[in-house]
């Protein structure tokens, strides 16, 4: 017989099974998206603590991870897609050489759905469809992992598109469709790779560089490597990274855990720092190397005079490093001096686009990368659009650094072609030029559904030159004065964060105003030299002027003193610190001729101080003022 004590110590084993069998429903619910299409927060809990007590965490991450995110690819803030329909795409690089066990897209961020709304989510990569997902109306976050197929898996990049359907009801009659489903992916989305083995070729190790970088130059030793440092940073920073600098012997003090990482330094000063040399043959001596430090790759530069090797690195033909080390003999580009600039061949994107009612191209362009630095005089447009009913209307519109200069009508089922003037007058050192498509019909209401279209900005689209284009005036008018030779000077005996900070303003200096065919000669100057310090041909020189120079503005340690300009009369300001001061001048050299004996001769330069650790140039529009103070991300104050 059983007493009330033992009926008490019987355990509710069904009871407990019920309880399992239940909260694994919801989690694969959760994981599934059919109680949350975009996994809300609710469900990432009640997810991770079941994969801790069932899973454990130790299984989860893989050996050897390796993530690019959005904020890798210079996307800090995310990206923002809203409306019906609506698009975004990014580019994504992956290693080449590497062996891989797998590849997952990472989308994560929030939703935000009309409660009478309808929306899907589609995700193409490199052109396959690897995920289709109804949303769930209301506000809710979303982690989604895609696993994605080798079939995606080809080029040096993959191509990731999201796009964002839907629809509202008949009774809601609005225009603006964003109003239906806000979606916004944040900085942490992008592609983890599960790695075989460390990165081992040049061409990944570059590829996989974030869109900020930190250069580690040697402050000791006997090759100086300050020419090469910026050399290199100017090509990185042409090419859209944010580059740092910091001395390589800081490194064992800062142990800076990052893949935008390169060092710049001999073979033996890279061992002293902590860095093993990689390299299949270890007794190559390549002028450009892999080294590694814990479980991160660097590439480092290990002969300081060797230009031609920061210039393929960062040139188009990277994607024939494939090994640990290269060592060109000899590598000069090209010099276009052809009177015309295809988008093609400036990374525009030309590719077929599916549109609905309008589409934008957005292309950023410095005069410094066009060729001889020289301004565009005319926009030849070549845009494809399909055939459609008779109650369409086509328009395009194009905006230079926010002026309106011309819009037109374009035909159907044809290829448009015109060609219109770009003002000089509204151009400036770097220019936003947006071209947008615009579509709409007569008849229109909400009963009318919006279908996407395709249309096409082609490739053979670009700027025109004139034979006898003139330089514009100013700063904006340096980079085509620069366009063969210049003379960079640099102070002699900076250290610590003078140094730092006047390799990164010459290094923005040098991507900003000299074209990338000009022959660059670098020199120390010594700015208590006096006549030795003479001008005598185009040139740059940082934290001090030449002797047959008269600055608008006298930069004196953090002191400055100008007289005589647009805004002020006369000034005298001390402590100023953060700032960079640009002056585009002309040095006096005597050149006395027959019958001419007071002759002289203006040389074009520019003058560049950092006070302090300035913010950078290459978000600030500088025009054609001779002045420039740049005291802000982005905030330029002129005086003339």
């Amino acid at each position: 017989m059983r007493t009330n004590t033992d009926r008490n110590k019987r355990k509710p084993w069904f009871s407990y099974i019920l309880i399992i069998i239940a909260l694994g429903s919801v989690i694969t619910l959760f994981n599934s998206g059919a109680l949350n299409a975009g996994r809300g927060s609710f469900g990432l809990f009640v997810t991770d603590v079941f994969d801790t007590v069932i899973t454990g965490r130790a299984d989860a991450e893989p050996e050897q991870p390796s993530t690019v995110t959005l904020a890798d690819i210079g996307e800090s803030d995310g990206l923002f897609i809203a409306g019906y329909p609506s698009y975004a795409t990014f580019d994504l690089p992956v290693v080449r050489d590497t062996p891989v066990d797998q590849v997952r897209l990472v989308l994560q961020g929030t939703q935000d759905l009309s409660e009478s709304a309808i929306a899907a989510m589609r995700v193409v990569v490199n052109g396959e469809r690897v995920l289709e997902r109804v949303l769930v109306p209301g506000s809710r976050e979303f982690r989604w992992v895609i696993a994605l197929p080798e079939s995606a898996m080809h080029g040096q990049e993959l191509n990731v598109g999201i796009q964002l359907h839907g629809d509202l009801p008949d009774a809601l009659c609005h225009n603006d469709r964003s109003i239906g489903a806000v979606v916004t992916l944040d900085s942490r989305s992008g592609i983890e790779m599960e790695l075989r083995s460390a990165v081992s070729s040049l061409r990944d190790v570059v590829n996989l560089l974030p869109a900020e970088v930190t250069i580690a130059v040697p402050s000791t030793g006997d090759a100086d490597f300050v020419p090469l440092a910026l050399r290199l940073g100017a090509r990185m920073t042409q090419r859209g990274y944010a580059v740092k600098f910091m001395d390589l012997e800081a490194l064992e003090r800062y142990r800076l855990a990052s893949r935008g990482l390169i060092l710049l330094g001999s073979a033996d000063q890279l061992a002293a720092s902590g860095f093993d040399h990689l390299s299949a043959d270890a007794g190559h001596g390549g002028a450009a190397t892999l080294w590694r430090q814990g479980d991160f790759v660097h590439l480092g530069l290990t002969e300081a005079g060797r230009m031609d090797v920061a210039d393929f690195i960062t040139s188009d033909m990277l994607p024939l490093a494939r090994t640990a080390f290269v060592s060109p003999t000899e590598f000069v580009e090209s010099h276009d001096d052809t009177l015309m600039t295809r988008f093609g061949d400036i990374g525009v994107d030309t590719s077929i686009q599916r549109i609905a009612e309008s589409r934008s191209w957005d292309v950023g362009y410095g005069l410094a990368s066009l060729p001889d630095g020289r301004v565009p005089d005319r926009l030849r447009l070549a845009v494809r659009l399909p055939e459609g009913p008779g109650d369409f209307t086509n328009l395009i519109h194009t905006e230079l650094n926010g002026v309106l200069i011309d819009s037109r009508h374009m035909e159907t089922g044809r290829l448009n072609t015109f060609t219109l003037n770009l003002p000089h007058e509204v151009q400036n050192l770097r220019n936003d030029l947006r071209v947008s498509v615009q579509r709409h019909r007569e008849a229109g209401g909400c009963t009318i559904t919006a279908r996407r279209y395709p249309v096409q900005l082609l490739p053979e689209s670009g700027f025109l030159y004139d034979e006898g284009t003139a330089p514009m005036a100013g700063l904006a008018g340096l980079p085509h004065l620069f366009r063969d030779r210049v003379a960079l000077r640099f102070p002699s005996g900076l250290d610590g964060a003078d140094r730092l900070a006047a390799l990164e303003l010459g290094s923005e200096v040098v991507a900003s105003f000299v074209p990338l065919s000009a022959q660059i000669d670098f020199g120390y100057v010594d700015p208590s030299a006096g006549p030795a310090s003479q001008a005598i041909e185009p040139f740059i020189t940082i934290n001090h002027a030449p002797s047959n120079v008269v600055l608008p503005i006298g930069v004196e340690g953090d002191r400055i003193e100008m007289s005589q300009t647009r805004r002020v009369d006369t000034a005298d300001i001390r402590s100023v610190s953060n700032v960079a001061i640009l002056q585009a001048v002309a040095a006096l050299l005597p050149r006395p001729g027959p019958g001419q004996p007071d002759r002289v001769v203006a040389v074009p330069g520019l003058v560049a101080h950092a006070l302090g650790t300035p913010p950078t140039l290459m978000r600030s529009q500088i025009g054609q003022e001779h002045v420039a103070v740049v005291h802000d991300e982005g905030a330029v104050l002129t005086l003339d």
